[in-house]
């Protein structure tokens, strides 16, 4: 326990000696981290309302109009029973012209009231939710050879254009943080180069006395870890404030068409990337350092 002591306590003096680069060091990892989070947030999310798209992205089947109640019955059996299909609502022609009257004639009724069951313009269709929304197109081709089926729409470009954007945006995320980890062991990694340089006299000492190669290392690497989870505080407490402003932003303004993560998770990813990455960089950074100019 002593000896932690004393390695943090060099840590910190080492922090403090070299107050500019100490600074330099934390401002880098701190926006580094907060570039970081943004992506991490923004892949995260777009990754939620693609699945969000998913489970709402149907397909519709127009049958044609002359098309009897038995066969229509008949049809939503076979439709059931397909192996991509999850589940299969019949869409009436009744109800389909309700909703016409409800909405693009609402006060204007009078004007569409004239069709009755029989003249009845629309026809039965059906409201099918996929188990793999990524069979889209097969299953569409399966639905469009069934006999008595006018047409079938299907949502798949839209489907395949948002999952596009969710992989990209999953390789960019991880291409960004590896250029991100990279700069931020380099700045360390000068930083504590720098505090080698200027204590070269006093580790010649340490040597001098009998202090082993790991006793003179370790000051060294916690300094650098230290820099590193502060930097993880600072990027967590700015990226925590900021995504918390735009969820109540997003509340109070009913922006509700998708549903964001929310805040207890990402928070819960955030800290630990965050303090884990912070970590790690410092230490990489330090151990680089002295591995390439600590003669010990």
């Amino acid at each position: 326990m002593s000896r932690i002591k004393y390695f943090i306590g060099e840590a910190r003096k080492n922090i403090i000696r070299n107050g500019l680069m100490s600074v330099a060091s934390l401002f880098t990892i701190v926006s580094c981290l907060v570039i970081l989070g943004i992506f991490m947030i923004i892949s995260l999310n777009v990754e939620t309302v693609t699945n969000q798209i998913k489970d709402q992205c149907e397909i519709q089947v127009f049958l044609d109009i002359n098309t009897s109640d038995e066969r229509v019955n008949e049809i939503h059996t076979q439709i059931s029973a397909m192996q991509n299909v999850k589940s299969a609502e019949i869409y009436t022609k009744e109800q389909m012209l309700e909703e016409v009257k409800t909405t693009m004639f609402k006060g204007r009724e009078e004007l569409i009231d004239t069709f009755d069951a029989e003249e009845n313009p629309f026809s039965d269709s059906y409201k099918i939710v996929l188990n793999d929304i990524s069979l889209a197109g097969e299953t569409a081709e399966q639905l469009s050879a069934i006999e008595n089926v006018e047409s079938v729409t299907n949502k798949q470009d839209v489907v395949n254009v948002v999952i596009s954007i969710s992989e990209n945006m999953r390789w960019a995320t991880i291409i960004i943080m590896l250029l991100l980890l990279l700069v931020a062991v380099v700045i360390i990694s000068n930083t504590v180069r720098l505090t080698v340089f200027n204590r070269r006299k006093e580790i010649g000492i340490m040597k001098y006395i009998g202090a082993t190669d790991r006793f003179i290392r370790i000051p060294f690497i916690f300094e650098g870890v230290l820099v590193g989870i502060a930097g993880a505080i600072v990027a967590f407490l700015l990226m925590f404030g900021a995504y918390s402003f735009i969820l109540n932003f997003i509340d109070k303004n009913n922006f509700d068409l998708f549903t964001l993560i929310g805040l207890k998770p990402v928070a819960s990813w955030l800290a630990i990337i965050f303090f884990v990455v912070g970590g790690l960089i410092g230490m990489l950074g330090s151990m680089l350092s002295m591995k390439k100019y600590l003669k010990v």
